[in-house]
């Protein structure tokens, strides 16, 4: 009686090696999500670079000054206009 209750009490306690299994997993998570972080930041920085690039080619457009210009002068007269 007292041996099937050593056994079950045995298998009932962890493995000796769960502690460094899980350390390992942890470790390999680590390692994983830190080449994520720098697809990450690159992906982040070709999108950077070209939103800079279309922003340039809209400011050095001719006509994109005098548009700008007319939507600003065009709020004035509306707001302007509102008040007595």
């Amino acid at each position: 009686m007292n041996d099937s209750i050593n056994q079950m009490a045995v298998a009932a306690r962890p493995c000796a090696g769960t502690g460094k299994m899980q350390r390992m997993k942890k470790k390999a998570r680590e390692l994983a999500e830190r080449g994520m972080a720098t697809a990450e930041y690159a992906v982040g920085i070709l999108a950077a670079v070209a939103l800079a690039l279309v922003l340039l080619k809209v400011f050095n457009a001719g006509g994109f000054l005098d548009t700008i210009m007319k939507l600003v002068t065009s709020i004035f007269d509306k707001v302007l206009g509102w008040l007595p």
